[in-house]
């Protein structure tokens, strides 16, 4: 029973210590979650240290200053020595107190609308004409949408409609080719003279009539490279082609003529270059010897390199070295197809010495150079219908200037308060424009541009709507609404300039609303928000003594606990002494 006992208070002590343990883990989180509550209230009072509030600056009639909070209500109602200030929301619409929306709602003209502010107009019977500040408006931005549209007129240069002509329209290169073409057959066969005759009627063809006249030849010419080729009169008597006749019925060799000719000199006024095959174009994987060499592939890589190419790649590619006086390189450019013709003469009469093997690469440079020809002697063609469909669409859309007068007539009027008549005469054109009859609409032009069916679509959209729009008093009157509005930018400001702030006058002429950013207008002011911080400050120091409050009982709390925990612990030690002295001396009978 001894034993029974003491097992069961030493367990009830067990349970009291854990619970002990659980309190002092929350009281210790408590206190935890009160440091937090201390990092929170500071923040907020260095928070209102930091904050500040909009001031608005205005004077009384002796010119005294004071300073109030800014508020819609104070920068849109009148006082003498005030600038005139409107509040502009998203759309473009000034924001009226309920009174002034009123005030409008209720009046068909100008002078209606002033009489509801106390302002009595007389007229003069005079008028003035004045510029219409919707028309430079209008104008503005009718140019700007003038410039883009003209800057978009279709270019006749554009490739879009341009197309090359076919070989076969070509007069000269079915000359060529028709005339050639024995000799060149001949050649790819074997005959590397035969090719020769080719290129001896392309080089120089004397034009007396007597083709092969011995008198007029022999005729030398230079290659890129500085040799010199010899033709003499055989290379175009003793030529397949001197001795065949045209489909047209002349003789091959006066068929040539015009081709020798535009070679030589041009044609139709352009010089004729070696066709185009520029190495980045290559295959290098699959080029065969001859595309590399017509390329300018070899000199490229020798430019590169700092090395010198071959004769053989330069004579047979279709780019040459430029030079300056001092002879050094200074880039490629192309052959003329003249030079190309000299340099292949030289290339296939000289083959063999050159070390150019004839079945494979020779044979492929003549049948590309044959391939070329159909090259020197297309045209581009101008297709006018498309350019003309084009440019018919783009004249439809020419912007058009909105119908607006560029001057109106104003009546001149009289008034018992001149300066407060040209504040509301200033309010008045900017809820209803230049016009003194009721017209508060305003019209947006918005324009949307899309792609259908790969057609580029403008479509352009009037919105019609009004001038102004009320703000409820309640926001009007609130200093901190407008200073939210204004610093996340929801509304902005626009202010009065006067044409000549030193000369009276109260009519449309002599100010103009203009957009300004509030930090930048000299009545407008940020100061310390003494309020806030006194606010603050309050609540900081009740916060603080009540975590301090808070903070004080749980530290009495935890050292009752602590107490507690040591008696516990003193006992739980003496009853745990208890029961090892009892079983020992059970233990001890049982064995005797």
């Amino acid at each position: 029973m001894g034993l029974s006992a003491s097992q069961a208070k030493l367990l009830s002590i067990t349970a009291r210590l854990s619970d002990n343990e659980l309190r002092s883990q929350t009281i210790t989180s408590a206190k935890m979650a009160l440091a937090n509550q201390t990092t929170a209230a500071s923040k907020e009072y260095i928070d209102a240290l930091n904050s500040t509030e909009l001031i608005y600056t205005t004077y009384d009639l002796d010119g005294n200053k004071s300073y109030v909070d800014l508020t819609g209500a104070q920068l849109s109602t009148y006082a003498p020595l005030k600038n005139q200030y409107g509040l502009i929301n998203n759309k473009g619409q000034i924001l009226v107190s309920e009174l002034d929306g009123k005030n409008y709602t209720d009046s068909a003209n100008i002078n209606e609308f002033l009489e509801k502010y106390g302002i009595e107009a007389i007229d003069t019977g005079e008028t003035q004409i004045i510029e219409n500040p919707e028309y430079e408006k209008a104008y503005g931005e009718w140019q700007e949408k003038y410039e883009d549209w003209k800057s978009q007129k279709p270019d006749p240069t554009e490739e879009k409609y341009w197309t090359e002509s076919s070989s076969t329209d070509s007069e000269l290169y079915n000359i060529f080719k028709e005339a050639s073409e024995s000799c060149f057959n001949n050649a790819l066969n074997g005959g590397s003279g035969c090719y020769l005759h080719v290129l001896a009627h392309m080089i120089d063809l004397k034009t007396d009539g007597n083709y092969g006249n011995p008198i007029l030849y022999p005729i030398t010419k230079t290659t890129t490279t500085g040799s010199t080729i010899t033709i003499d009169a055989f290379q175009i008597s003793g030529s397949a082609i001197h001795g065949s006749t045209l489909s047209s019925g002349i003789n091959a060799s006066e068929g040539m003529v015009p081709v020798s000719d535009a070679i030589r000199d041009g044609w139709k006024g352009q010089t004729v270059y070696a066709a185009e095959h520029p190495s980045e174009n290559l295959d290098l994987a699959t080029a065969t010897e001859a595309e590399k060499l017509i390329s300018d592939y070899y000199l490229q890589e020798a430019l590169a390199n700092g090395t010198t190419p071959t004769e053989v790649q330069q004579l047979l590619s279709n780019y040459c070295y430029t030079y300056d006086g001092a002879g050094n390189i200074t880039g490629i450019e192309q052959k003329t197809l003249y030079q190309k013709c000299i340099d292949l003469y030289y290339a296939v009469e000289n083959s063999g010495t050159l070390g150019i093997d004839y079945n494979t690469t020779l044979i492929d440079m003549i049948k590309t150079f044959q391939e070329d020809m159909s090259l020197a002697f297309t045209e581009k063609i101008f297709n006018q219908d498309l350019y003309d469909e084009d440019l018919n669409k783009w004249k439809s859309e020419e912007p058009i200037m909105e119908d607006i007068p560029a001057t109106i007539e104003e009546k001149i009027y009289e008034y018992n308060d001149k300066d407060k008549a040209q504040w509301y005469v200033n309010l008045w054109h900017r809820m209803n424009g230049p016009s003194d009859e009721k017209d508060g609409t305003k019209t947006d032009t918005t324009i949307d541009v899309s792609e259908e069916n790969g057609e580029i679509i403008v479509t352009t959209t009037d919105t019609t709507g009004p001038r102004w729009d009320v703000l409820e008093d309640g926001l009007m009157n609130s200093a901190e609404w407008l200073q939210y509005a204004l610093e996340t930018g929801q509304i902005t400001l626009e202010r009065v300039n006067y044409a000549n702030p030193t000369e009276e006058g109260t009519g449309l002429e002599d100010a103009e609303w203009a957009s300004i950013i509030y930090t930048n207008a000299l009545d407008i002011s940020e100061q310390t928000n003494e309020a806030a911080i006194t606010k603050a400050e309050a609540e900081y120091q009740a916060k603080t003594k009540d975590i301090e409050a808070k903070d004080k009982q749980y530290d009495n709390m935890l050292k009752l606990l602590d107490t507690e925990h040591s008696a516990l612990q003193t006992e739980y030690d003496s009853v745990k002494s208890v029961i090892s002295k009892n079983l020992e001396r059970t233990l001890k009978m049982y064995s005797a």
